[in-house]
């Protein structure tokens, strides 16, 4: 008996909790590093910008959860809209649909008589007929949409440890200007491994999504730290 060979190549797992963990670590840490360069270049006082940071990172993360869960479950509340008025069309004109799913499979390379046999097959069960209705007319499938839930808690926990890396120097030195050098330190180190991990997932060139996720933080931080100096002399 012979043995089905293992897939050579294996998908990847989780596509969208990964895309959106990538997004909250770095909207995180990109956030709160800029809002701790402002609030640090208009203030001395230690002990209040670490109030203050440690209050933006668990505001955002709460914002990007309940962010999450709505947009996720917008999808999912979307998806059910188009599966009820594709299958009230089917039910109503069960031909035309034949007729556009019949389409798409000449299209892909069937003539009339085979597409008309396997547009026949499909609608022999409705739930079938409606599944790839959704897929080739709308481009929709039920195993895109993830939980909302489970979405709303990557992107929050995601943009939490983002944000915690710029802050964690403020909590652990004593000065506010050594606070401010370790955290230009090493939150473009994070920056950087954040969009080369991006790139990765996307299948971009490593360095160019790299250094383009540093460029944005280092560009929103230095803004907002110039803006906080010039409040002092307001």
């Amino acid at each position: 008996m012979k043995t089905q060979p293992a897939e050579r190549h294996k998908h990847i797992r989780a596509r969208g909790y990964i895309g959106s963990s990538a997004l909250g670590i770095s909207d995180g840490l990109v956030t709160n590093l800029a809002f701790l360069s402002g609030f640090a270049g208009a203030t001395n006082n230690l002990p209040l910008i670490r109030f203050a940071g440690i209050a933006s990172m668990l505001a955002g993360a709460i914002s990007m959860f309940f962010g999450g869960l709505l947009a996720e479950r917008s999808e999912y509340e979307l998806y059910q809209a188009d599966a009820k008025r594709e299958a009230g069309e089917i039910e109503q004109e069960p031909e035309e649909e034949k007729s556009e799913l019949r389409n798409f499979y000449v299209a892909k390379g069937l003539s009339q008589d085979e597409a008309g046999k396997v547009v026949e097959t499909i609608a022999s069960d409705k739930e079938k007929f409606l599944e790839d209705i959704l897929i080739h007319e709308l481009h929709e499938h039920r195993t895109r949409l993830e939980n909302p839930f489970k979405m709303g808690g990557v992107i929050g926990l995601s943009f939490l440890v983002g944000a915690l890396i710029p802050l964690v120097p403020f909590l652990l030195l004593n000065s506010r200007d050594s606070s401010i050098l370790a955290a230009a330190l090493v939150s473009p180190l994070f920056l950087f491994a954040v969009g080369v991990w991006k790139g990765r997932i996307v299948g971009r060139k490593l360095w160019r999504s790299g250094l383009e996720t540093l460029l944005i933080g280092v560009i929103a931080s230095a803004a907002v730290y110039l803006i906080g100096s010039a409040l002092v002399f307001v």
